[in-house]
């Protein structure tokens, strides 16, 4: 059976999967930056955005849930009927075999014609025969059993191997994008807080230069009043 056509659609599929997921996640980085650097937006907008990051990551779980079981699947049902054909011709090939030893076996005491005794033995002795050929097929179906099930273990390893970085991965590309986050944040933090204080040092500055003002208006004041009550004594 031509599996070709069934094969190349599941790695057309595939392709557009992986795109599908890469673009998804190239959104919702863009998103999480834009998130990042637009700092304090109203509340509304905020919420939308956030609506956005919330969905592009469900979108990208959903599909992460979708593909990576087909994907496992498909690879993993295309390795056993492999195996399985190559055991089955294995297999048919000694069933030829050992129909080709009987027939042989039979042609051979038909042409000899031998009773009795030794015509026995004969017969034993190519029945033996067979019947080691037919042992020797079964241990070799068995071997070969054995080294289909080793590649079996070391093609589930692989996936495993596989599916543990691809994880990984994931996991290490939200981090850095939290720590980038984190680090924007304590950039903003500080900057607000530097200017605050540059802001309070600026009242302070204002205050104190006020503060000084007054003082200097009361003196004023209070040495124009003292000079008013004093002007009526020189007069009388």
């Amino acid at each position: 059976m031509d599996t070709s056509g069934a094969d190349g659609g599941r790695a057309e599929e595939v392709c557009e999967t992986a795109d599908s997921k890469t673009d998804l996640q190239e959104l919702l980085r863009q998103e999480m930056e834009m998130h990042i650097t637009e700092g304090r937006t109203s509340i509304q907008r905020n919420q939308e955005r956030m609506n956005r990051i919330r969905q592009l990551k469900e979108e990208i779980r959903l599909q992460e849930t979708h593909r990576e079981p087909h994907q496992s699947h498909a690879t993993s049902m295309g390795v056993h009927e492999k195996l399985l054909e190559r055991r089955t011709r294995l297999r048919e090939t000694h069933e030829r075999l050992i129909e080709d030893e009987l027939m042989k076996m039979e042609r051979e005491l038909q042409e000899e014609q031998v009773s009795g005794v030794e015509g026995e033995m004969s017969y034993l002795r190519r029945e033996r025969h067979v019947l080691v050929l037919q042992i020797e097929a079964l241990r070799r179906e068995n071997q070969q059993a054995y080294v289909d099930l080793e590649d079996q273990k070391q093609q589930h390893q692989q996936e495993v191997h596989e599916l543990r970085e691809e994880s990984l991965q994931v996991f290490r590309a939200f981090r850095e994008v939290l720590e980038e986050q984190r680090r924007m944040s304590e950039s903003r933090y500080r900057a607000l807080l530097i200017d605050t204080i540059q802001d309070a040092v600026h009242l302070s500055s204002q205050n104190l230069q006020l503060q000084e003002e007054i003082q200097q208006l009361r003196k004023t004041q209070t040495h124009t009043d003292s000079h008013r009550d004093n002007m009526p004594n020189k007069i009388l």
